[in-house]
């Protein structure tokens, strides 16, 4: 999935740092200082690109190596000419330009995205001496191969020693978590305005009404390029009193994808907005994450030595007051600092929280200093140590699932799993909006840990959801996950929700548990059995009226999304490759 304003993202932080792979004289430039528009045009028909961008970086038909010079080129041209004072509004007039010409977004879109980030690329290529081609494409360009030369290279210490043994659960004494993400929530959605707007997310107020029923946005919200109004949110915030739980996991983004128009104050509203919502609706402690959709501008989360309007302080210093659940006086700190923090849930379970959106390839930030942001995964190790020798059983709670990090960042995380998997029994994710697994496997390809990921409850093409989770009392191993759901196109009909368990993991699998070695058992023959992977992948997007067949493809990606944590670390992927491979032979 590659949504058109992801890619905008992209194409801004790469034209920041570029200009042209040509040399520019006077005459490439008009009365008003900006760049003439046959410059890009000379350029991307050299590389038969000009419309080829606009559906994203997958469908892109140069070779790596071809798409990686001409980044390079670009990037390395432009960093020369902003450093020799080429203005802002120069600049910003290349890039939207650019974003014209291939119909990547509306202008509205195009224009708002730039602006927001146009500051923050700036800075960083004025402040940053040692940035080039190489380390902006490697990054920005990290899931197609680029190389990264000598950038992205680091090592967390971590402490020696091997992980302690851990008791299988016995399954006597049980209790309920319950995990909701992915909220984001519009407080401009409006029904009955067209759900084919154009733009990255529709059902706005400003947008225009739908011609007929079929075009319409729903009263609880629609199936593609729309969020959640707020009674939507109420409605399976009340759904959830028919459970019993002991805790809320909450792994981010409250804020809606009208991402060309954030701001802090609108920000800072929606965050209230639903916070308080949580304190209304749970008396149990809540558990919350921050989303890569909670900062201004989406995804960029600045390191502690920034200040002024480019810092996310802003955002830390909310939550420390809005984030009532936490003792205050523990968790300061590092929330301060990024976001992160530590609480002991009860006796002998530990709840870890990590900000670890700043690993995300989408952090412009990793381009300036990319080096364990906020010295998070230092402390994680620490925390985890000292977890170990108190005995302690630890729950990891984070928003982007590893996969889509910053490769080293999620090298070393995978390290701190590796040396710590029987003290840490499980880890919880949202972002991708998909209902599915996480397996962590060793350097030997032995499974020794698993993420659930949440879903979500805003709808992308699957039927909104939240899941439950029953959680062994001695261990804290998750025993089952059940994911409850409604059908979205009948809820929009009836102006009613008719919620539904969808599955029970463990017994739609038939599973004896749901230890990593059990999931890896039963990933391997899902590679032999169409049957379990259409069922996963029904599951993947909740029972859903859209029509997701999934052909070899998709079941390839599938089963490689679930064992891939790290780009590049694909030997499990390998091996189910392999399986796939077999049966046809």
């Amino acid at each position: 999935m590659f949504p058109n304003y992801i890619f905008l993202f992209a194409v801004t932080v790469l034209l920041v740092f570029t200009r042209s792979c040509y040399t520019l004289n006077e005459q490439d430039f008009d009365d008003d200082n900006a760049v003439k528009i046959p410059l890009w045009e000379r350029i991307f028909r050299q590389f038969q690109q000009q419309k080829k961008f606009s559906s994203g970086l997958g469908e892109v038909s140069m070779n790596v190596n071809q798409t990686c010079t001409l980044c390079h080129l670009m990037v390395d041209t432009l960093i020369f000419e902003m450093k020799n004072e080429m203005t802002l509004t120069q600049l910003i007039f290349e890039i939207e330009y650019f974003c014209s010409i291939l119909n990547i977004e509306k202008e509205n879109v195009c224009e708002g995205v730039i602006t927001l980030n146009a500051d923050i690329l700036t800075y960083i290529v004025k402040n940053q001496t040692k940035i080039d081609g190489t380390k902006i494409c490697a990054l920005i360009l990290q899931s197609i191969g680029c190389e990264k030369g000598n950038n992205y290279e680091w090592e967390i210490e971590i402490p020696p020693g091997n992980t302690v043994k851990k008791p299988k659960p016995d399954g006597k004494t049980k209790f309920n978590i319950l995990h909701l993400t992915d909220l984001h929530y519009d407080p401009l959605y409006t029904e009955n305005k067209t759900k084919d707007c154009g733009e990255p997310l529709c059902c706005q107020n400003d947008q225009k009404k739908a011609n007929n029923a079929s075009d319409a946005c729903g009263y609880w919200s629609s199936p593609e390029n729309a969020d959640v109004p707020l009674h939507t949110i109420e409605a399976m915030l009340n759904q959830t009193q028919s459970h019993e739980f002991e805790y809320v996991y909450f792994t981010g983004d409250m804020v809606s994808h009208r991402v060309w128009d954030t701001s802090v104050e609108s920000n800072k509203k929606i965050i209230t907005e639903i916070l308080d919502q949580f304190v209304k609706y749970y008396k149990k402690p809540v558990y919350p994450v921050l989303g890569n959709h909670e900062a201004h501008p989406v995804n960029v989360f600045s390191p502690d030595e920034i200040n002024g309007s480019l810092s996310t302080q802003w955002l830390y210093d909310m939550i420390l007051e809005k984030w009532s659940w936490l003792p205050k006086d523990e968790v300061k700190d590092t929330i301060l600092k990024g976001g992160y923090y530590t609480v002991l849930a009860q006796k002998g379970l530990r709840i870890v929280v990590l900000n670890n959106n700043v690993c995300s390839t989408e952090n412009w930030w990793l381009i300036y200093d990319d080096r364990d942001p906020y010295g998070q995964l230092k402390w994680l190790a620490e925390v985890l140590h000292k977890a170990e020798n108190n005995e302690e059983i630890v729950h990891i709670l984070a928003h982007i699932p590893t996969k889509s990090c910053l490769k080293v960042w999620a090298r070393e995380y995978r390290k701190i799993i590796e040396r710590f998997s029987n003290t840490v029994a499980a880890q919880f994710y949202g972002h991708t909006h998909r209902d599915q697994i996480h397996i962590y496997y060793n350097n030997k390809s032995e499974a020794m840990n698993v993420g659930w990921n949440g879903g979500s409850l805003m709808p992308d093409e699957a039927n909104p959801n939240y899941k439950l989770y029953t959680i062994d009392a001695k261990v804290f191993d998750v025993l089952d996950a059940e994911t409850w759901t409604f059908n979205l196109t009948l809820a929009n009909e009836m102006k009613e929700i008719k919620w539904k368990k969808l599955y029970s993991f463990k017994e739609a699998y038939g599973m004896d548990g749901l230890l990593p070695a059990n999931l890896d058992e039963l990933v391997r023959n899902m590679a032999s059995n169409d049957t379990f992977i259409e069922l996963y992948n029904n599951f993947y997007y909740r029972d859903s009226d859209y029509d997701h067949t999934c052909d070899e493809a998709c079941k390839m990606r599938l089963l490689c999304e679930m064992v891939t944590t790290e780009q590049g670390k694909d030997e499990v992927c390998e091996e189910l490759k392999e399986i796939r491979q077999n049966l046809y032979t």
